[in-house]
């Protein structure tokens, strides 16, 4: 593979990496205070701070809830327009439990992330993780006891969550973060569980198959090597590339009634949308926008969420497209933009329920 082209696939990665361990030298902290959410049908209170930001879209109304990132603040998108939830700039990568009743994300500090979980209704968030450090700031104990926590999902029937982690410290002068791993914690609580993992490379955003039985995930290397998606089998704790899909492919995600795979995949410096049968066959292209990536479906399964860049813009927005299956393929309709220089986070992905 290209260097060119390996540097492009990977920036989803090391623009991750990078930022977050700068902040290893950034001012300390003491363990944060978790902050709450909004619910997700009330108005801001006097314990937001300031008012939250709001947009409305042009054209039809989205059915059910969608969340993403923006700002480091996790947004709520329902019907044609969109309010913020949060406004401590800390919070990423969202995601609704099956019965949309609990939210997991993760929250950002200085030299370390955690996966917390909110109940939808509003209330104070539970940590599930504690990676903060407790070495003096600004020392390079507390660079080399950085931790990070990514990309949680919960399994289909909610009892626990998947998401990505180190399984070993930053190593090395200058420090450099240690490969990261796929990790099972309970939804409530309780230690976290080590699933999978390899030292020639990273593990990336992931997703269950409907059934719980698999574990579909990015697999980065850190050496030679091609990025491809990896398929986890739970019972027998093996992985393996998953068949049929392009190499460069990442974001996947399994429509409700599991019979597709959504991904992006890179190619020529382009990054588009594919749906594959979750059985196999022959992926079908969803965009050609070359800037699409993070799919979400809709819980009816008959459209796909998305964040791209509008041809001449330079920030991520909120699209749609509707699927129409025959033949055994589905056949895309014409992506609609929903958001207008919105900015949205593309790494913390969209998550899509009722």
């Amino acid at each position: 593979m290209a260097a060119t082209t390996r540097r492009a696939y990977l920036h989803w990665l090391r623009l991750t990496l990078l930022t977050l361990l700068l902040t290893a030298c950034g001012p300390g902290r003491s363990e944060p205070t978790p902050r709450s959410l909004l619910p997700l049908d009330a108005q801001p209170t006097a314990s937001i701070s300031g008012p939250l930001p709001s947009v409305v879209a042009e054209g039809a109304a989205l059915p059910g809830r969608l969340l993403f990132a923006k700002g480091g603040d996790i947004w709520l998108w329902q019907g044609v327009s969109g309010q913020a939830l949060t406004n401590a700039g800390d919070a990423f990568q969202p995601a609704w439990s099956p019965d949309g009743t609990r939210i997991a994300y993760i929250q950002r500090g200085e030299s370390y992330s955690d996966l917390l979980v909110l109940p939808a209704a509003g209330g104070e968030p539970v940590r599930l993780t504690s990676d903060g450090s407790n070495n003096r700031p600004h020392s390079y104990e507390r660079i080399y006891d950085t931790v990070w926590a990514f990309y949680p999902a919960f399994a289909p029937d909610g009892s626990g969550i998947a998401f990505v982690s180190q399984y070993g410290p930053a190593a090395g002068s200058p420090a450099a973060d240690y490969h990261l791993a796929l990790y099972m914690i309970n939804a409530t609580g309780g230690a976290k569980a080590q699933l999978y993992a390899d030292d020639s490379g990273h593990v990336g955003r992931l997703a269950f198959t409907p059934d719980g039985a698999m574990i579909v995930f990015a697999f980065a290397p850190a050496g030679p090597g091609t990025p491809q998606l990896y398929r986890y089998d739970r019972a027998d704790g093996t992985a393996a590339p998953l068949p049929g899909v392009p190499e460069q492919s990442y974001d996947p995600a399994y429509s409700p009634d599991g019979r597709w795979l959504a991904f992006a995949a890179r190619a020529n410096d382009r990054t588009d949308l594919f749906v594959l049968p979750a059985g196999g066959g022959t992926p079908t292209r969803i965009t050609s926008l070359g800037s699409a990536r993070a799919p979400a479906w809709s819980p009816d399964g008959n459209q796909l969420a998305f964040l791209a860049i509008m041809p001449g813009a330079h920030r991520f927005d909120l699209w749609v497209v509707d699927l129409q299956p025959s033949d055994g393929t589905l056949h895309p309709g014409q992506p609609r933009q929903i958001t207008r220089d919105m900015g949205i986070d593309a790494d913390s992905g969209v998550a899509w329920g009722r």
